[in-house]
């Protein structure tokens, strides 16, 4: 038996009654302990919230490229050392700071020396250099988790930031269940865990770890005593407990209503995993496209293109090799309407079968034409040749300006509109296809360009790409009016609006929209953009559009891919070249790209007042070490900087993850107000209860005399209600009497209770229920006792889930 605690008297509050006395808790084992029960009563737990934090960390496998092993042995080591150290300061007598505190440091220590050893002194003591390497870490793993599209690599800073939240949760798991004695809550961190995992990813998380997290957590539940006055702490209950009553086995003290808590609390996260979308498709961006081509495909130009471009550097199942090494604008669709939000793209409204069907870029209507700038002469094309694997979109990826395309698309469904320069299939049957295009670029100067350049576009064209009545006196208008002043060619219009779009009022930021409120598309929030100067391609595309539509240029926006260099002679595309540029409709000329965006894709010839005074080529932003793209003569690579371009925020603007919308803000504030009201009921409930039946919420303190027989009953159940959730409720066998002595109450209340219970009708009433008020003050002094010499834990529990709510069946 371990040593006892100083036993608690209760205050003499009724003159000639001794008081007697209640031994507080067992301390918790030390050295008396066996091997053996020090193994029950200190490890096994540890081991068990292990296997349960473990178990549930395995339901974010879906999320890495990795095999299980390959990202969760590393993270796993901060919190087994941790746990370990906790368990050793549990065994030498404490019980809840002391091993908590030590694990803390113990899991820091190793994280710090697992992966920033270089920085700590001798290898052994963290210094200010492991803080700004911590630092640094923490700024790649929020880039990670705002851009990264999953599944994802493993990175250091990915697996170090796992590490400290699993390192973190087990060590409050172990907290909650060895500390405070409360296996059932311990829980609850392992339930978040698996579900926060089965709401960033698609499919169901793995039944082997639900289960064996279950398992777990049953385990624990059938390890863990669960201390208060009368119970044992450190065996596990194998001898009798003081006043001869005997101990319940260590792990059952939580009750059936613990049980039931696992088992309703699995049985619920099971059935949301197969019933709720959010559970089983994701809520993030990222856990709808976890297989790229899904849907409509990777750019899909119904959703909202931004969350394309933080999508990150996750493969999109394109590849594509050219004869002149040079990456290629690959577009998709073409968005009906710019002052839509979100943008749309129809089906092809003039389809027809790629082996008869061919595009008509403005290249090869010049070379038709003998009075051209081309004189008639066949431009020299560029053969394109693309590989698409797994793709399921219903647009196919097709190079900007292409003249034709093999009619192998049409084998798989795909039908082209010369309209568009797109190809679209109704079927979303994943293809594994390889097929050739040959790519016409306008070779012309700024010069040639705008001499060729007509002043009234086709009527059919103007009808669907012209100016809407929307843009009449707004903003846009106005600056597009501001540009183009004195300054009629249309060309001449549009290489204004690119060069005030790529001038120094403007940078390129996926970050700064989203914080300020104007991210997406339409009139009012490219208005908004126009005014606060940084954005992405969405607002670039768009503004360069309306500006030109309110001119009276027909513009349309496309949507796709910018250019990749070459590894290896193989242009690789990733999410993050997800793109948006506009085109122009010069009469004489037809559809005519232009590309106003910062620092992404490359601004034409034609598009620059002085092609001798333009950029110097550079090599495209994704290029790896072996690429060495070559620009042709009609084209030169714009130089990205080193502080903008996608998934960076450009310029000296702010930094920091995507901002949160207002309604998001407002969610999550009602939803951490609902759950703290809910954890605050039971507390609420209890104080209510106690003040009803004591006339009062604060023991002790005093009122009218005169005790009535109808009161007693509720006193004693108030007594009877703060034992059972100190842990030392009364037992079916123990009469009044022996209750009231075990738990330090004066006679007098026990012998009250007994005379309103079974006394005969005109029994003279015992002395305590003459006396006046005195027996409810001694009511209130044992309550008040009982409390004092609970461990802070324990109180702490009974006030927040008292057990005594709990109906009695599902006590026991």
């Amino acid at each position: 038996m371990s040593p006892a605690r100083e036993p608690v008297r209760a205050p003499a509050a009724v003159p000639g009654n001794a008081p007697t006395t209640v031994p507080g808790p067992p301390r918790d084992a030390g050295s008396h302990l066996s091997l053996l029960s020090l193994l029950r009563a200190v490890w096994l737990p540890s081991v068990l919230v292990a296997l349960l934090v473990l178990s549930a960390a395995a339901s974010l496998d879906a999320a890495f490229r990795a095999p299980v092993t390959g990202w969760m042995v590393p993270a796993a080591w901060p919190a087994l050392a941790g746990l370990a150290v906790a368990a050793v300061a549990r065994s030498l007598g404490a019980r809840m700071l002391r091993p908590l505190a030590a694990g803390l440091l113990a899991a820091g220590w190793v994280w710090c020396r697992q992966w920033w050893p270089e920085t700590m002194m001798a290898g052994l003591a963290p210094q200010p250099a492991t803080a700004e390497a911590i630092l640094e870490s923490s700024e790649e793993l929020r880039v990670t988790v705002w851009t990264e599209i999953i599944p994802v690599a493993s990175t250091d800073a990915l697996l170090a930031g796992l590490g400290a939240v699993l390192a973190l949760t087990a060590l409050v798991t172990d907290a909650i269940a060895t500390g405070l004695r409360s296996p059932a809550l311990a829980g609850l961190p392992a339930l978040a865990l698996i579900g926060g995992a089965a709401a960033i990813t698609t499919g169901l998380t793995p039944q082997p770890a639900l289960a064996l997290a279950a398992a777990a957590w049953l385990a624990l539940l059938a390890a863990v005593p669960v201390s208060g006055p009368g119970t044992d702490t450190g065996t596990g209950g194998a001898n009798p407990g003081p006043q001869g009553l005997p101990r319940r086995r260590a792990g059952w003290t939580a009750g059936w209503g613990a049980v039931a808590t696992a088992v309703i609390g699995l049985g619920v996260l099971t059935t949301a995993q197969t019933g709720l979308p959010l559970l089983t498709t994701g809520v993030a961006p990222e856990g709808q496209r976890l297989a790229l081509g899904q849907g409509s495909g990777p750019v899909n130009p119904a959703a909202d293109l931004s969350q394309q471009l933080r999508s990150g550097s996750g493969y999109t199942g394109i590849t594509y090799r050219t004869t002149d090494g040079q990456g290629h604008y690959l577009r998709t669709a073409v968005v009906d309407d710019v002052m839509a939000a979100p943008w749309d793209a129809s089906p092809p409204r003039y389809a027809g079968d790629p082996t008869t069907t061919g595009f008509h870029p403005a290249a090869a209507q010049l070379a038709e034409d003998p009075e051209s700038p081309t004189d008639g002469r066949e431009p020299d094309g560029q053969l394109v040749s693309l590989t698409l694997e797994g793709w399921a979109g219903h647009w196919a990826p097709v190079p900007d300006q292409a003249a034709t395309v093999e009619p192998t698309v049409g084998d798989w469904g795909w039908q082209v509109d010369p309209t568009t320069s797109s190809a679209y299939r109704e079927a979303t049957t994943p293809v594994d296809l390889t097929f050739d295009t040959m790519v016409l670029p306008l070779g012309l100067t700024l010069e040639q360009l705008s001499a060729r350049a007509g002043s009234v576009a086709p009527q059919d064209v103007y009808n669907r790409w012209g100016a809407t009545d929307e843009l009449e006196g707004s903003a846009v208008q106005e600056l597009a009016e501001e540009l183009t002043d004195g300054v009629d060619n249309p060309v001449e219009q549009a290489v204004a609006f690119q060069d005030h779009l790529l001038s120094d009022e403007f940078r390129y930021s996926e970050t700064a929209p989203a914080e300020q409120g104007y991210d997406g598309s339409g009139l009012e929030l490219t208005e908004q953009f126009l005014a606060a100067g940084a954005g992405y391609c969405i607002h670039f595309a768009s503004a360069m559009v309306m500006m030109a539509q309110s001119v009276d240029i027909p513009a349309r926006v496309v949507v796709g891919y910018a250019p990749v260099a070459a590894i290896g002679g193989e242009h690789r595309v990733t999410a993050d070249r997800a793109h948006a540029w506009p085109e122009l409709y010069i009469d004489q000329v037809g559809w005519v790209p232009f590309e106003p965006t910062q620092t992404v894709g490359r601004t034409p010839s034609y598009g620059r007042q002085d092609p001798t005074a333009g950029p110097t080529p550079a090599e495209d932003p994704t290029a790896g070490a072996d690429a060495t793209p070559q620009p042709s003569a009609s084209e030169d690579v714009q130089s990205p900087t080193d502080d903008a371009g996608p998934g960076t925020t450009g310029g000296s603007g702010p930094s920091g993850a995507p901002g949160i919308p207002p309604g998001a803000v407002i969610t999550v504030a009602v939803g951490l107000a609902a759950l703290a009201l809910a954890a605050a009921f039971p507390a609420w409930l209890r104080s209510r209860r106690r003040a009803r039946r004591l006339g009062t919420r604060r023991p002790g303190a005093p009122t009218a005399p005169g005790a009535t027989p109808d009161a007693v009953p509720q006193w004693w159940a108030e007594l009877e209600d703060t034992a059972i959730d100190l842990g030392v409720g009364r037992a079916p066998h123990e009469s009044e009497q022996v209750f009231a002595a075990r738990i330090g109450a004066i006679p007098a209340v026990a012998e009250a209770v007994e005379w309103t219970r079974y006394a005969p009708a005109g029994t003279e009433p015992p002395p305590g229920l003459r006396g006046g008020g005195t027996l409810a003050d001694s009511v209130r002094a044992t309550i008040a006792a009982l409390e004092d010499a609970a461990e802070p834990a324990v109180r702490r529990r009974a006030r927040w889930f008292p057990r005594s709510l709990v109906p009695e069946p599902l006590r026991r």
